[in-house]
């Protein structure tokens, strides 16, 4: 066979191989079980990234993306992580929670393809691998942050505390505990949320210390629980609880009971009117008829990081991938930079929030606000004296 007819069978051949050619990228997320408020709404923001780059075409040639349900079950994430790093993903979103990341960690360590979580927060996640990166803030900034509403923000230094016990209390309370000590604050008492009797050892403490701050350290259903023994005694001081309130499901399951709430969380404001955060809100109620909550922003921001890290590149490795997203501190997500530093975790401040009129308003641009309120009353004031 000549040279120039192999060569025009080959062309097709080759083009037609390229065109076939698949980049896996997994999501391994809690969409049912305990865990499914967080894992639906994480999904709904990471899918409508990845729906919305394939459809403009600026996601990478022959991008799948392949949906796991873990079940809210570590046992089960880890064999669905396991599952796509074996049908080529570099990379897998997921170990949303706590409990799921700590045993599908290893697994990204040893098979050396990236994790990435959108949601876990315990503070010891982030040493184990290289290969580990999260979008939500760890828990050394969120216990800090809860202890100093209550000493710096609020003048409270004598607290109650209703915990839940699992992987992610045990990482926040640790954190909170020390922070609040160290400013001069005092516990007087913890109770474990749902052991037998613990409502009525909840109005017991509160009876006999009369703290004047609680504080909530929990899930979602932890937290309404908690809150509906609160107002049902009638207390009365400053409630700060832990950012798992904020997903949208909890609040309405919370309604009534979480007005006048305090927490800490990554600044996110879905009004703002700069990009990406105007299109991300656009595009979301457009596909969802809702407004994004948190969880559902930070789902967004990983899949807009593994976009930016897959950029320009048809089959990249694991450690490409990682080197890649160490390397994206110029580009943005709907909730800050997209900045990790050098154990994977995200660069980003967390703010007070409340609940307010039955909404999640900053408390800290709420303060500010009131105060420059006033300042003008007071001049008005003093212009109408002639002063």
């Amino acid at each position: 066979m000549k040279r120039a007819t192999l060569a025009v069978l080959l062309v097709p051949l080759l083009a037609a191989g390229a065109c076939s050619r698949k980049l896996v990228v997994g999501v391994v997320l809690p969409e049912t079980g305990e865990m499914a408020a967080y894992g639906a709404s994480v999904k709904s923001g990471v899918k409508l990234a990845f729906d919305d780059a394939i459809a403009a075409k600026t996601a990478p040639p022959g991008l799948i993306v392949e949906y796991r349900d873990s079940g809210s079950d570590p046992t089960r994430a880890a064999s669905a992580l396991e599952a796509l790093y074996s049908a080529g993903a570099p990379v897998v979103i997921g170990g949303a929670t706590t409990a799921e990341a700590k045993v599908m960690i290893p697994i990204a360590a040893r098979r050396e393809r990236v994790l990435l979580s959108p949601s876990a927060s315990a503070p010891d996640l982030a040493r184990v691998s290289v290969f580990f990166f999260r979008t939500f803030p760890s828990d050394d900034l969120e216990g800090v942050k809860a202890a100093d509403l209550f000493t710096l923000t609020k003048n409270v230094r004598v607290v109650a505390i209703l915990q839940e016990d699992n992987p992610y209390t045990r990482g926040l309370l640790p954190v909170f505990m020390g922070q609040f000590r160290t400013s001069g604050g005092t516990v007087v008492g913890s109770v474990a949320i749902g052991e037998p009797g613990w409502e009525r050892q909840t109005a017991d403490t509160l009876a006999s210390y009369q703290p004047k701050g609680v504080y909530i350290c929990g899930y979602g259903e932890a937290i309404v629980a908690a809150l509906k023994v609160l107002r049902q005694v009638g207390y009365t001081g400053v409630i700060c609880t832990t950012s798992a309130i904020s997903s949208a499901s909890v609040l309405k399951e919370a309604g009534k009971l979480a007005e006048g709430v305090y927490f800490p969380l990554a600044a996110f404001d879905p009004t703002a009117q700069q990009e990406p955060i105007r299109r991300f809100v656009t595009r979301y109620h457009e596909v969802y008829k809702l407004v994004p909550d948190i969880y559902a922003a930070h789902g967004y921001d990983a899949a807009l990081a593994v976009l930016y890290a897959l950029k320009a590149s048809r089959t990249p490795t694991g450690k490409e991938v990682q080197l890649r997203l160490k390397g994206l501190s110029e580009m943005r997500g709907v909730t800050g930079p997209l900045a990790f530093d050098d154990f994977g975790n995200i660069k980003h401040y967390l703010r007070n929030y409340w609940i307010h009129d039955g909404k999640v308003e900053d408390y800290d641009s709420y303060v500010k606000q009131q105060q420059e309120r006033i300042k003008e009353q007071m001049w008005e004031l003093l212009q109408g004296q002639g002063l």
